[in-house]
């Protein structure tokens, strides 16, 4: 039972192969240089953590892992539930400070200056694709899946917080969409996903305003469900899934009910993304010139702008997504 098990999608490079290698207690994903994972069966949870190089944003080499991490993890544990208990997906970021800013706007400021509205389009499009395999945790029966933020959350990112059944968040952690900053609007998935946890005029607020909303003004409106003291983020998702031990399975058939009751479609968010990529290929002049500019910001406070070097690193995310 010690051998491992890779899978490896149809034409994909060797950078692309999931190594699974089983533990005592569970097993250690490798997905790939950016992601990976750690299952432990006792307590029945897989933890998803992300590395991005650099700024830590959603690049699309990490969308398309996340993507085939989605697909892996089907695969493992679906019709498995004896072997291979899981009740738990948790996701968090390895990046000090940020669970994630969101999209990658370097990247997104070249295909628009490129017209290249293919390419944008994919990339919208894997973000849906990862954001609702989230949101239906990954087509496993009985599984309620986990944002732990460590650190701030800004538009993609807290996208992706949002598509999970429960958020944990430390009380220094800042979270929000600056979008309209720069003349968008959160286009993979937030704006639906946070219409199931708050009420319209919040939304509408939090959507147009582009502030970044503290982790206790978030947990007043719902948007977020426990915060912690910083540092005790693990502990307390660690402590839930305790709590919840004998209670796991009437939790999932909650968190099942409320996607019938409120559903999302696959469809809806494909069209959502569809008029996000008409309206950032309509940008005006002044929107990519914020667009290029908070690209720098992240850059400066991450330490890998050239021109800059890391003398920026204390900086907040939150900061640098307004500055």
């Amino acid at each position: 039972m010690n051998a491992k098990v890779s899978f490896l999608p149809r034409a994909q490079s060797a950078r692309r192969r999931v190594a699974i290698e089983p533990t005592g207690d569970g097993a250690t994903f490798a997905f790939s240089p950016l992601l990976a994972g750690a299952y432990d069966s006792r307590s029945a949870a897989l933890w998803l953590r992300w590395s991005p190089e650099g700024v830590p944003c959603f690049s699309l080499d990490l969308l398309k892992d996340l993507e085939r991490a989605s697909r892996a993890v089907e695969a493992y544990f679906s019709g498995r539930q004896k072997a291979r208990p899981l009740q738990y997906v948790v996701l968090q970021s390895g990046t000090t400070g940020a669970f994630s800013v969101g999209g990658d706007l370097r990247y997104f400021h070249e295909l628009i200056v490129a017209k290249d509205q293919g390419r944008l389009s994919e990339y919208a499009r894997t973000a849906v694709h990862v954001a609702y395999n989230n949101y239906v945790a990954h087509n496993l029966r009985g599984v309620t899946t986990f944002a732990l933020l460590e650190g701030d959350a800004l538009g993609g990112g807290f996208e992706c917080a949002l598509s999970c059944d429960v958020i944990v968040a430390e009380d220094h952690v800042k979270a929000g969409f600056p979008e309209i900053l720069f003349n968008m609007f959160p286009g993979m998935g937030g704006m639906s996903f946070l219409a199931r946890r708050v009420d319209r005029a919040v939304a509408r607020e939090m959507v147009r305003s582009g502030r970044q909303y503290t982790a206790s003004e978030l947990h007043e409106v719902g948007a977020v469900d426990h915060v912690v003291r910083r540092g005790g983020g693990r502990d307390a998702v660690e402590r839930i899934v305790t709590d919840r031990k004998h209670l796991a399975a009437g939790h999932a058939a909650v968190n099942a009910a409320e996607r019938l009751i409120r559903p999302i479609t696959r469809q809806e968010l494909l069209d959502v993304a569809t008029l996000w990529v008409d309206c950032a290929m309509q940008l005006p002049e002044r929107g990519l010139n914020w667009m290029q500019r908070l690209s720098s910001r992240q850059r400066q406070v991450f330490g890998n702008d050239p021109d800059v070097g890391n003398g920026q690193a204390d900086r907040t995310v939150a900061t640098a997504a307004t500055a």
